[in-house]
């Protein structure tokens, strides 16, 4: 065994195969690098990443559930911490048009998060 300690879900030949190959390969594990680039090389699979915001993320708006919109990523984020959702600029404003208790101020809009 790797003495990784790792969980899987899913039929019993996949993760037999996941398990293999984490025993195989266990000692390619580079401390300097995250959990999961390290399980995603390891395993040779595409793992999902958090909602961050930059040139490789992935993430998508919250309203059209597009990455890319007109050139642009998503750039706003819900200021929750328990949230965090992504949305496009002009997505985001054009949702809060459509509700009545959104307040604006001097090109401020106040407003709740989609998702909250």
């Amino acid at each position: 065994s790797s003495g990784i300690n790792a969980e899987y879900r899913g039929s019993p030949s996949a993760i037999e195969q996941y398990q293999d190959r984490l025993d195989e390969f266990s000692e390619d594990w580079d401390g300097g690098t995250g959990v999961v680039d390290n399980l995603s090389s390891i395993l040779d699979v595409e793992l999902p990443g958090g909602p961050t915001v930059g040139e490789e993320s992935r993430c998508e708006c919250g309203v059209c559930y597009c990455h890319e919109m007109e050139g642009k990523t998503p750039e706003i984020s819900c200021n929750s911490s328990s949230c965090k959702q992504l949305f496009h600029l002009d997505c985001l404003l054009e949702w809060f048009r459509g509700l009545s208790n959104v307040r604006q101020s001097f090109g401020t809009v106040f407003g709740e998060c989609p998702y909250c």
